[in-house]
């Protein structure tokens, strides 16, 4: 097994792969039921990231003893693994894979420069840990200011909680462009440099669950969160609903540059 900077290269050339198999998935379930064909092409593409994940999400992962190996101190398993915690690589359950990973490395005897590095992460680990809860902590207090909004974006946009945009991405929110911009992040937009100047279709919310019929909203619903969302349609949706919200008579007045304590009247 490859080790110290080519294992690392690896790793991270991994997880691309992954996630562009893990895209080809999101890309094709929005046609699965045009035609059989492109329902094959959808089956295909999860087939293809199932059966390549084992392999790809870190280098030995195929193994079914991988982790008693870590446990029972293999040297290139606890290599592999140090890898990994090191680069911190993104992609589907990456996280979940991390945090397994270090736990297996809190109980795997390591050799004197193994061990050096682990202890130089967990140290790094903890103070990431303080940081972001303080961070948190600040995000919340900016997220609660702003509920009245965010409960209204909530009903239009699906990923506006947890987990795509937890507390601590409100931490230093300062003006409405701040705002725009992790929206947009959390949609996986590229968001525009210049948003007041773009076009967009004001997005509708996804209507209330009725309870004698539930399939049709069901349909309903699964077209809403499908349905292609573009950067000029996020800033168009989020300027209607502050003028809605804050009672702003001109919509054109909400500026990028606009301070959200403004919008509360601070």
């Amino acid at each position: 097994m490859p080790k110290g900077e080519e294992l690392r290269r690896i790793i991270l050339e991994n997880a691309a792969e992954l996630n562009r198999l893990h895209r080809r998935i999101h890309e094709t379930v929005k046609r699965r039921d045009d035609s059989e064909e492109l329902r094959q092409e959808w089956l295909q593409a999860c087939d293809e990231f199932h059966d390549r994940y084992a392999e790809l999400w870190i280098p030995g992962g195929s193994d079914p003893h991988f982790y008693d190996r870590i446990l029972a101190g293999d040297p290139a398993a606890v290599e592999a693994a140090l890898c990994f915690l090191e680069v911190r690589p993104y992609f589907f359950r990456s996280g979940y894979h991390w945090k397994t990973l270090l736990q297996k490395c809190k109980r795997a005897p390591m050799s004197g420069e193994q061990a050096e590095r682990f202890a130089k992460l967990l140290e790094k680990y903890s103070e990431w840990k303080r940081l972001r809860n303080l961070s948190s902590k600040r995000g919340a207090a900016v997220r609660s200011d702003l509920w009245p909004l965010v409960r209204c974006l909530h009903g239009l946009f699906p990923v506006f909680f947890p987990p795509r945009l937890p507390a601590f991405k409100f931490d230093g929110l300062v003006t409405v462009g701040d705002l725009y911009r992790i929206l947009c992040e959390a949609l996986r937009l590229e968001p525009h440099t210049k948003p007041a100047g773009t076009k967009g279709v004001v997005r509708d919310a996804l209507r209330p669950m009725p309870q004698p019929d539930k399939s049709a909203w069901a349909r309903e619903r699964r077209a809403w969160r499908e349905f292609p969302c573009t950067p000029e349609d996020v800033w168009a949706t989020l300027v209607s609903k502050i003028a809605e919200v804050y009672r702003i008579e001109s919509p054109s007045a909400v500026t990028p540059e606009m301070l959200l304590r403004d919008l509360r009247g601070e």
